[in-house]
């Protein structure tokens, strides 16, 4: 990369001579001879470094640099040009906040030196910087993760408590609406205990690869698991899961905790951004060697800037109108990791007729 310099100097030798050793060794010179056009050059370019004299037609350099301290924006450098002994002028130009000096007349070697250092100072300290940014940049992702995670976690909580009250306030009642309140705080319960556990898996992850315990499984049987979870929920947003098996794709190898807590992760997903009275389409088929899965909804599907990030950790793809909908983006970042880790492959694409379709790929054992 090549530093941008920007030279102050109203001797238009010296400013020549300046200029033209510090391009041949690869530094991009701007030059000017005035305090008033340097400012301007210095607002308009933000160079990396600047070299300035201190006696200027129009002022001085200290009145530049006091000028460039002003504001924000990445740290620059201040060289300057000063005649030899001339103390009281250097400290001043010290106190407005000027890294070093060099003696006029002043050798290529000298020139070079002073630039080169200042220059990797400043590279280290933007890079502090960026850290420093990046840093501030996590705390806010986590403590909004954490705001999110309460969030999600007092829906569930406050369903099973509101169960447990109307049990106790109630009496006795009908056994179909205590099937039904039970019912209600078990799914409320499943859900909480998915999103502690796809918490943990994610964290572990980052320290090991999942552990994986291969059997054979049978998908109609997955998928009738699945219907039965989330039926209070389909009922209550009156939606449908639908789903298609392949007579060559009823049996799987896989680790069946996994599989499961994908399926159930998308198809949460899909119930919760599908419009009311639309079906959920979860349909397995046998390609090759591979067997894939795909959960489809009606929702207002996922932007195409979104989709390369969907499944990144903390990532969330609401839309606008499905703002209310939003969740942390963990079950997504886990079922990318689960899917990874049982050697496969799982992305999203818009689905023909409106809404998202979301589908992984299994090697069929």
């Amino acid at each position: 990369m090549a530093y941008d310099i920007l030279l102050i100097e109203d001797d238009a030798n010296i400013r020549s001579f300046a200029a033209t050793v510090l391009q041949s060794h690869g530094f991009a010179v701007t030059a000017c001879e005035t305090a008033a056009q340097g400012l301007k050059l210095f607002n308009d370019k933000r160079p990396d470094l600047i070299i300035v004299d201190i006696g200027l037609p129009d002022g001085n350099g200290i009145d530049v640099c006091r000028m460039t301290r002003t504001g924000v924006g990445p740290f620059v450098p201040v060289i300057f040009l000063t005649a030899k002994g001339d103390l009281q002028t250097r400290l001043a130009a010290f106190e407005v906040g000027a890294q070093d000096y060099i003696q006029k007349p002043f050798a290529i070697e000298e020139l070079l030196a002073r630039v080169k250092v200042h220059l990797k100072i400043k590279e280290s300290q933007d890079e502090l910087a960026r850290r420093n940014y990046d840093l501030e940049i996590l705390h806010r992702v986590q403590q909004d993760l954490s705001d999110m995670i309460v969030h999600d976690l007092k829906a569930p909580l406050t369903s099973i408590k509101g169960t447990l009250d109307v049990i106790k306030s109630r009496g006795l009642i009908s056994e179909e609406a205590y099937k039904n309140l039970l019912s209600n705080a078990g799914e409320a319960a499943d859900f909480m205990l998915l999103m502690v556990n796809d918490i943990l898996d994610i964290g572990r992850s980052e320290q090991r690869a999942l552990p994986v315990e291969l059997s054979s499984i049978s998908v109609e049987t997955m998928m009738e698991k699945l219907k039965s979870l989330f039926n209070p929920s389909c009922q209550r947003k009156n939606v449908r899961i639908v789903s298609t098996v392949d007579p060559q794709a009823k049996t799987l190898t896989t680790d069946t905790n996994l599989f499961f807590r994908i399926l159930v992760n998308l198809t949460s997903n899909a119930i919760k951004f599908s419009p009311k009275g639309q079906d959920i389409e979860i349909r397995t088929s046998k390609v090759n060697n591979k067997t894939c899965f795909s959960i489809s909804d009606r929702g207002p599907g996922i932007p195409p800037h979104l989709k390369n990030h969907i499944f990144d950790k903390y990532a969330v793809g609401h839309t606008k109108s499905a703002a209310e909908a939003s969740g942390t983006g963990i079950g997504l970042a886990f079922c990318r990791l689960a899917v990874t880790t049982l050697g496969g492959t799982i992305f999203v694409e818009d689905r023909p007729g409106g809404g998202s379709r979301f589908a992984f790929e299994l090697e069929a054992k």
